[in-house]
């Protein structure tokens, strides 16, 4: 679906625009194709149709050459009216989970790059809802790295509407994945 997510995003003028900006490159989304072993099903299958998220594109900014870190991540997402929790407006429990998930793609695309063997998973996550996510809409989500304080890893994201204007906005705690050493 990532080619027919880039062909209904690129219909989109200012989508368009960030797509063609040769300083940003887009990522594959992992969560968005389905595995046979079900994870990442809510993204894969449950919201990825017309009625819900039609199209999900991750990018982020060309990095320094010796850059280390991927410092933020840009995920365009169309929202549909599957995703009503009120009329015309997006659940805020689903507006919470695409945050979520986008700070996780923060996270992966890092993986390799900084030593993040094993991933993290959400600690905590804080929502302000600060005015209403409209659908049918495409949003722009950001995710940015915060401090990083041994196995705590802080994140924040916004979700804008085409305006710029920021809709909501998040601060998260995630906590590296130990894995166990077989000693006590």
């Amino acid at each position: 679906m990532a080619d027919s997510d880039t062909e209904y995003l690129q219909s989109i003028p200012w989508c368009a625009d960030l797509l063609a900006d040769p300083d940003f490159v887009v990522i594959p989304t992992s969560t968005r194709k389905f595995k046979k072993s079900t994870e990442d099903a809510l993204f894969a299958k449950t919201l990825k149709t017309d009625d819900t998220i039609r199209a999900w594109l991750a990018l982020f900014r060309q990095p320094a050459p010796r850059a280390t870190k991927i410092e933020e991540v840009y995920t365009i997402v169309s929202l549909g009216y599957g995703l009503n929790g009120y009329p015309h407006v997006c659940h805020g429990g689903i507006v919470a989970t695409i945050m979520d998930e986008v700070m996780s793609t923060l996270l992966s695309v890092n993986k390799s790059r900084n030593g993040l063997s094993g991933g993290a998973v959400t600690a905590s996550l804080n929502v302000n809802f600060l005015k209403p996510v409209w659908t049918p809409q495409v949003v722009l989500i950001t995710a940015t790295f915060g401090e990083t304080k041994g196995r705590k890893l802080y994140l924040k994201s916004t979700v804008r509407d085409n305006g710029g204007i920021v809709l909501a906005k998040a601060e998260a705690l995630f906590m590296r994945i130990v894995e166990p050493t077989g000693k006590l």
